[in-house]
Parts: structure tokens; C-alpha cells; sequence
């Protein structure tokens, strides 16, 4: 498992914000989406001072929050859409503010910007605009406090797509909403001490938490506990779709969509990326159409010899900007130049692709990739631990990173499969006062984003040193300099 997401990470991963390889002019255009979530973010949290809540914008933010843009073949008429529609939100909500502050006189703190966004609006306009701001806010804003505000960006950023699972799951789970937007609207704030800022972020490292054992639970619900499985890893004769992404709900329609369509034709479903860790759960495991898991090298050389459909699900972040097209699908809220959008969760449109393509025409050589997933181990381990000093590994065992700690009590992590398990066993051992430190022994978004979950725990952090194509520089800067983790 750990090589298998060893090889993401090195090769075909892009999952930071503002760099690896984005283009600037797609990083312009982001941040613009980022402003105007920043603003929104801004009134909700002074409305809400007046006991005004509104659900369905807080919905919104939430799903934007959760959307990356690193690609610069997306389509630019669902962008300009999507600004569009939260420039209105921003204006809505500004407006409903500055009424209550004159009905109850109150003093208005307004965030004021002299560009206005409409129908007329075009791509290089919004990026003038934005790469003037950005150069302003470099100006206004010290080197500590720009990093802090990625991390929070980042660490909100994780968060909106942990809860906006939960939410295809769960449509009326709103729990941790206003704590996000709260959370994100900080980077407002330049007047804010940065004694506050780094507290405000330990605190939500709690909501980071709380929202991972939340959907892990709604898996387990749904999907069934989580169990060592034999996966294979080589095509058989047939059609075939591939998936990728992380997203079950998506991968579970598709199979559900499957059962009803009762094609005469056999068909094979394969994942893809992330979407491996499917395969541990029964649900999926034991699925008739669901056959194996294909690539883990190139994303975009994997999905240009596939012989089938392709479904990129909502929270798939990868670069494919070389790719050839033809039949892919998605269901991203911003997504790419001649891909066919996936409406109203109807798979069908993909199953009928996946008939007209041949497919496989023979079959590879079966291979396996058996992955273990042993909890019963693991909390034998933890029984019998008392007085001696801890050390928790996420990924593979390596000398070089445990150090001076290889006397110590060592406990492995099928990483991330087992993240579930590691962070039950770091509250655990918390319980018992016993002296607990944690290696991640390579740096992707995932261990990030497991991190940024750990940050009020009284722990030792160790992270492998981090690419700056893979991870934002300024995001390891504030865990290093101000978070204390250590990078090795």
C-alpha cells in the first residue's frame, strides 16, 4: 500500500494550491474563486452576530471550498458561471448586513473592492484583477501571516471536502458548516495577532477530526468494516469503465446504476487512483461488476490507453492537460474542456459509452496486490503498552526516518488505509499519558491532511521532506516554523 501511494505522490499527484506546475494565469483565476469565498465567508460570520444563518449559502461555500483548479483545459463557461453566482451570494449577503447593522445601528465593517463581476466579465479581465490583488496583498502582508493563511486555507480546504462526502451521504448533515466558513474567514483578517491566528488553527484541527471519524463511520454504516483484501491488478476480456477519484458515493451509483441497467453485455468496473481503498470495504468487495484496480504510475498515459469509458469523480484532483478525450465523464463542479458532465447523478450516459467501446479483448495474466488490514493486531499491541515511549509509523518502516527511536515501541500503518486505526491509537495512548510520537514517511495530501487533524495532540510530528511540485512551500513553512513539525 505504501509503495502503491509512494508512486502517486513522485509521479502524477498535483495537489497544492498555487503551485506544482499550475499555470499562473489558472492560479489567477483561482484565487478569484478564493476571494469571493473569502468575502461570503466574511458577512455570514457578521450576519450570524445578528442570529442570521442561511443554510443553503453556507452549502454553497462549502461545496466551492471543496474545489480545486489546477487544470488549465477547464471549462471556462461553468467557471464564469460559478464566479458569477458567488459574486451575487457576496453582494446578497453584504446587503443583508449592512440593513441589519442600519436597523439596529450598528457600525458596518465592510470589505470594500471596486471590481464588479457580471455576465460581461471575461477570463482576462478576472485575471488582471487578480494578479494586481495578489501583489497587494503580498505588500500588506508579512511572510508569517501569508503562510498562515494558506495553511488555513489548506487546512479548510480538507476539510469542506471531508463534509461535502459526508453531505452526498447524508444531504441534511450541516454540523460543522459555520465552523469552516468561521475558520476560513480568518484570512481576512491582517489585523489579527498571529499568537491567535496559530491558536485558531490548533483549535480546528478538533473540527478536522471530529469530521473524518464522522464519515468514516458513515462508511462503516454503509459499506461495512474495513478488511484485508486480495486486489486484482490486470484488465479481463470485456467493456470496461474506469473510475477515479476518491469518491465511494460516486463509484456506488455507478455499480447501483449497473444492477438496473442488467446489461445483456458483461462489464467490468475498475478503480482508479485512491479509489483503491474501495476495495476493503464488503460492499464493494463482494460487488459482481466490480473487477479489480488499474494504474499507479501515470494517470494521464493510463487514461489514454484504456479501452472504455472514464468517470472522474468530484474530488479527483490530477493534471491531465495532454490528454486525448473522447470518453470521459464527470461530475465536478468546474470541469474540464470536452469531457461530457454527468447530470443529475445519471451514470447511464456512461454505461452506454462503455457499449460502444470494445473494451478488452483478451485476458492479462492475473496478478494480486494483497493488502492487510488488521485492527485486532494492532489494539493487542496497544493493550499491552504501559511506561515506554511510543512510535507510530504511516506508511513503510525505514531506519533512516525512526532514528534515535528505533528502540523504542514501534507500531506500523498500512498507510492510508489504516488512518482510521492510527488516529483511535493516538488517542489511546493519550489517555494512558503515554509519551507518543508519529512518523508520516512520505509527504502527500493525504498525510497533510491527517497532520492537520493532529495539531492540538500533544505529540511528536515527523514528516518525510515534502516536494514543492506536490505541496504548497508555504504550507510545510507554518507546520515547521510554527507548528513545530518536524521535517525529515
Amino acid at each position: 500500500m505504501f509503495d502503491y501511494f509512494k508512486n502517486i505522490a513522485e509521479k502524477n499527484s498535483c495537489q497544492s494550491i498555487g503551485v506544482c506546475s499550475v499555470h499562473p494565469s489558472v492560479n489567477s483565476l483561482y484565487e478569484i474563486l478564493l476571494m469571493q469565498l473569502r468575502d461570503i465567508s466574511y458577512y455570514l460570520v457578521k450576519l450570524k452576530e445578528f442570529g442570521f444563518l442561511n443554510n443553503n449559502i453556507m452549502n454553497v461555500v462549502i461545496e466551492t471550498l471543496s474545489t480545486f483548479l489546477i487544470n488549465t483545459n477547464f471549462n471556462q463557461s461553468k467557471y464564469l458561471n460559478l464566479i458569477i453566482k458567488l459574486h451575487n451570494i457576496k453582494e446578497e449577503t453584504k446587503d443583508k448586513y449592512i440593513n441589519y447593522c442600519s436597523v439596529h445601528k450598528f457600525p458596518c465593517e465592510v470589505i470594500n473592492t471596486d471590481f464588479k463581476i457580471n455576465e460581461k466579465t471575461t477570463i482576462s479581465e478576472l485575471i488582471n484583477y487578480s494578479q494586481n490583488t495578489i501583489m497587494n496583498k503580498q505588500k500588506d502582508c508579512d511572510r508569517k501571516k501569508q503562510r498562515l493563511f494558506e495553511l488555513i486555507t489548506l487546512q479548510a480546504k480538507l476539510c469542506a471536502i471531508t463534509i461535502s462526502k459526508i453531505k452526498k451521504l447524508d444531504i441534511n448533515f450541516n454540523e460543522y458548516d459555520y465552523e469552516v466558513i468561521r475558520f476560513f474567514a480568518l484570512t481576512n483578517g491582517y489585523s489579527i495577532r498571529d499568537e491567535k491566528i496559530i491558536r485558531r488553527i490548533k483549535e480546528f484541527s478538533n473540527i478536522s477530526a471530529q469530521s473524518k471519524e464522522k464519515l468514516n463511520l458513515i462508511y462503516k454504516e454503509k459499506y461495512g468494516n474495513k478488511e484485508t483484501a486480495s486486489i486484482l491488478t490486470s484488465a479481463q476480456k470485456g467493456h470496461s469503465i474506469l473510475v477515479s477519484g476518491d469518491d465511494l458515493d460516486e463509484l456506488e451509483k455507478v455499480l447501483k446504476t449497473l444492477e438496473e441497467y442488467d446489461p445483456k453485455t458483461p462489464i467490468n468496473v475498475y478503480t482508479n487512483g485512491a479509489l483503491i481503498l474501495a476495495h476493503f470495504y464488503p460492499y464493494f468487495k463482494n460487488n459482481k461488476f466490480l473487477k479489480g484496480h488499474l494504474g499507479k504510475d501515470n494517470t494521464e498515459y493510463e487514461f489514454s490507453v484504456f479501452p472504455g469509458s472514464i468517470l472522474i469523480t468530484k474530488n479527483f484532483v490530477q493534471k491531465i492537460d495532454t490528454l486525448y478525450r473522447g470518453e470521459i465523464f464527470s461530475n465536478k463542479l468546474i470541469s474540464f474542456e470536452k469531457v461530457f458532465d454527468i447530470e443529475n447523478n445519471d451514470y447511464k450516459p456512461l454505461i452506454n459509452s462503455c457499449l460502444n467501446t470494445e473494451g478488452y479483448t483478451k485476458n492479462q495474466e492475473k496478478k494480486y496486490l494483497k493488502i492487510t488490514y488488521d485492527i485486532q493486531e494492532i489494539q493487542k499491541a496497544l493493550e499491552n503498552i504501559e511506561n515506554e515511549e511510543v512510535v507510530l509509523i504511516a506508511g513503510k518502516p525505514d531506519d533512516n526516518y525512526i532514528g534515535e527511536y528505533k528502540n523504542k515501541k514501534i507500531i506500523t500503518f498500512n498507510w492510508p488505509l489504516e488512518e482510521d486505526i492510527m488516529i483511535k491509537s493516538i488517542k489511546h495512548l493519550k489517555n494512558k499519558n503515554i509519551k507518543t510520537s508519529i512518523f508520516f514517511s512520505q509527504c502527500n495530501l493525504s498525510s497533510i491532511d491527517t497532520i492537520l487533524s493532529l495539531l492540538n495532540e500533544e505529540i511528536n510530528i515527523y514528516l518525510a521532506q515534502c516536494s514543492s511540485f506536490l505541496i504548497n512551500p508555504h504550507v510545510i513553512e507554518a507546520l515547521k516554523e510554527d507548528f513545530k513539525v518536524n521535517i525529515i
